[in-house]
């Protein structure tokens, strides 16, 4: 049927719509009534077009979304006693390397002595590191590298590095002859406290597979150096750098893989590290009471308060004030490249 209002009155009333007010911000418009009386609400979400301002924020839902500590990490104190036990064989190990530096220096440790001993610690080291590995390749349901190629990797490694040591030791013996006793102790404890602060702890603790060799291995190797520059022969120089190495570069694998194949062998071996080098300390008894009152404070003491103002003063709240994330991405990215939320 034939509209028949004249053309003056039409355009009065289209003028008169025009001239509706729209809403502004801080209110809901007309049409986000009408909108929300047919039951659309506002959504927290980015890839849905809505008829709210980019800043509204629905009053009743504000409160309602809060949220505390949601995403925060819980720690049990018994967990955390057993990851400080890798700090533990770490410092423990200084210890053993200050002890035969001592027991070298006033003659009481033969130089072939310690190269035995090194090359048994090695040897052992090195079978049990092949055994767990092969172990777990079939574990994995793949065939394990042969004995010989591991072996013929270790003569390829090995051996020179044997005879970079050999042939620098005379160097590495001169090298702080112009430094004094107390620059060596400063510079060693330094490098030392250097090492054992940022070992790679989460790779020792079997949360990291790949061993990161970047400072505290320098740091170690610096301090070794510098110790075993005080040795006047030669080939007890060398000795002790080889019994540094093993102490602070290789013995992080072999220990690695043993908390990997039993937590129980982690924690006797623990045990067993502090009482020898307890025992190796009581030649001193104030230095070996220090060390029992540095284990204490690592392993029970800082665990302790780490574990109870971590749960009682953390404190992280998520609200509707924080960026909205959606919930689906695959339709995020699906709408915006369809130019939806243009």
């Amino acid at each position: 049927m034939r509209n028949c209002q004249p053309a003056s009155l039409r355009e009065t009333s289209a003028m008169g719509e025009a001239a509706q007010p729209r809403g502004t911000i801080g209110s809901v418009s007309t049409e986000t009534a009408t909108v929300r009386d047919e039951g659309r609400v506002w959504r927290k979400v980015l890839y849905t077009r809505q008829p709210y301002e980019d800043n509204y924020v629905d009053p009743q839902q504000f409160l309602q979304d809060l949220r505390q500590n949601v995403n925060v990490a819980t720690y049990e104190y018994n967990k955390v006693v057993l990851d400080t036990f890798v700090v533990i064989q770490q410092f423990s190990f200084v210890v053993f390397y200050l002890f035969v530096f001592s027991m070298m220096l006033s003659g009481r440790v033969d130089e072939c002595a310690l190269m035995w001993v090194n090359a048994t610690l090695f040897t052992l080291a090195f079978v049990f590191c092949i055994v767990v590995q092969r172990q777990q390749a079939v574990d994995r349901g793949e065939i394990p590298t042969p004995f010989t190629h591991y072996l013929m990797g270790l003569c390829r490694q090995g051996i020179p590095l044997v005879g970079v040591l050999i042939l620098l030791s005379p160097v590495l013996q001169t090298l702080t002859v112009a430094y004094s006793n107390d620059t060596i102790v400063t510079l060693s404890s330094l490098s030392m406290f250097v090492h054992v602060l940022l070992t790679d702890y989460n790779y020792l603790n079997c949360y990291s597979e790949r061993y990161q060799q970047n400072t505290a291995v320098n740091a170690a190797t610096f301090g070794i150096i510098l110790i075993a520059s005080r040795i006047q022969r030669v080939f007890q120089s060398g000795a002790l750098i080889m019994f540094g190495i093993l102490c602070f570069t290789l013995s992080p694998i072999p220990r690695h893989n043993l908390k990997h194949v039993s937590l129980r062998a982690h924690v006797v071996l623990t045990f067993t590290i502090c009482a020898l080098a307890i025992y190796f300390l009581m030649e001193v008894p104030v230095f070996a009471l220090l060390y029992c009152v540095v284990v204490v404070v690592i392993s029970v003491v800082i665990p302790f308060f780490f574990v109870k103002l971590h749960g009682s003063m953390k404190d992280q709240i998520n609200g509707p004030w924080d960026e909205a994330k959606p919930t689906n991405s695959a339709a995020a990215v699906e709408w915006a490249n369809a130019g939806m939320l243009q």
